[in-house]
Order: C-alpha cells, then sequence, then structure tokens
C-alpha cells in the first residue's frame, strides 16, 4: 500500500473524492500553498475519458473548504435525483432473461440491445440507462474491437460502451411501451437528418 501512487491534481494531493451523476466531486490538500485546502469537481465526459478540473476553489478554512466539498456532494445527489424524475416508468433493471442472447460475433448495428446495469455506477443501475440503439463501432459489427456506439433510448444521448458489456438484445415482448416511443422518435428524427443532408446536396 505504501507504493500506492498519490492522485494529484497540481499540487494538491487528493484526499476525498466522490462521484455521484455526471461529476466527481473532489477535495486536495497542499499545505505548502496559502490556500492550502482545495475543492473542485471533475467530468470524464470527453473522447479520451480524461480527467476536466472545473470550478476549483482555494481556501486556508479546513472546515470552510470540507463544508464546500459536502455541499457539492448534495448539490449532485439533488441533480441525479432531478434527472430520474423525469422517467416515470418502471426503473427495476433488465437481466440476461430479458434478452436474446449475445454470441459477441454478429452485428448489432439497429437494434436494442440491454447494457448490463452493473458497469454503472450504483445511482445508475436502472433500466433508464440499460436500453442503446446500436448504431456503429467495431464491436458492434463483431469485429476485434470492443467499441459500441448508440443511442440511449431514454434520454437521446449517444454514447459508447463495450461490447462485453451488452447482455443481448432485447426481446420484443420485454421491450417496454415507453421505450417502443422513444425509438420510433429517434427513428424519426434519423430519417428527418437523412432527408434533410439529401435536399442540401
Amino acid at each position: 500500500m505504501e507504493n500506492e501512487e498519490k492522485r494529484m491534481i497540481s499540487s494538491y494531493e487528493v484526499t476525498q473524492s466522490i462521484h455521484i451523476g455526471k461529476k466527481e466531486v473532489v477535495f486536495g490538500i497542499d499545505e505548502k500553498e496559502e490556500y492550502p485546502y482545495l475543492v473542485c469537481c471533475c467530468t470524464y465526459d470527453n473522447p479520451l475519458s480524461a480527467e476536466w478540473v472545473t470550478d476549483a476553489v482555494g481556501s486556508d478554512d479546513y472546515l470552510e473548504a470540507m463544508q464546500m466539498f459536502t455541499d457539492r456532494v448534495q448539490e449532485q445527489i439533488e441533480s441525479v435525483r432531478a434527472e430520474q424524475e423525469q422517467f416515470k416508468f418502471d426503473m427495476t433493471p433488465f437481466t440476461i432473461d430479458d434478452c436474446i442472447p449475445d454470441d459477441k460475433s454478429g452485428s448489432i448495428v439497429g437494434k436494442v440491445v440491454v447494457i448490463n446495469a452493473e458497469v454503472n455506477r450504483h445511482e445508475y443501475r436502472h433500466s433508464a440507462y440499460q436500453l442503446v440503439l446500436a448504431d456503429g463501432g467495431h464491436g458492434a459489427l463483431g469485429g476485434r474491437g470492443q467499441a459500441v456506439f448508440g443511442t440511449s433510448l431514454a434520454d437521446g444521448k449517444h454514447a459508447r460502451w463495450e461490447r462485453c458489456d451488452v447482455l443481448g438484445e432485447i426481446k420484443p415482448e420485454k421491450m417496454p411501451v415507453w421505450a417502443k416511443e422513444a425509438l420510433a422518435k429517434i427513428k424519426e428524427q434519423e430519417k428527418a437528418k437523412k432527408s434533410k443532408s439529401r435536399e442540401e446536396r
């Protein structure tokens, strides 16, 4: 344990961090600085999933800095709760039993697949974050790569997953009404984009 590399943000050693929702709230200490206590947020929502530091604040008062840290954690809890309140449906996670098993070698492009809930952090282990319309990536094509790109049916966000995290294609009889409606909307939007693209040519 003594050889474990310390996590640093600039000259500050990270002593506390809590990742909730889309942000990680971080507390760091550098006793040589005028303001030895640092509170900041880190996001990783970029193509390289690299650490991006935002909203950094320094303090010379430990309790003041710790209050800022806990306030930001509370803000993240409230943000995720508000986000999930928009999903007015059963949030029970899908399992392998709800899927047509994935043999990992065939193409899943154009199919609605189920992402393993266990790969998500605890606050995102719900059905809302599992159903994805796969649309590309070597992993999605059944190639050697792992990348699966697709659109989340619940919030319409396009992101990347790993093929090993795909449980399989959702069984037609297990597809909830909200997901069918979301899928129809996404396909309609894609159709409109293609039509517009042809017109611009």
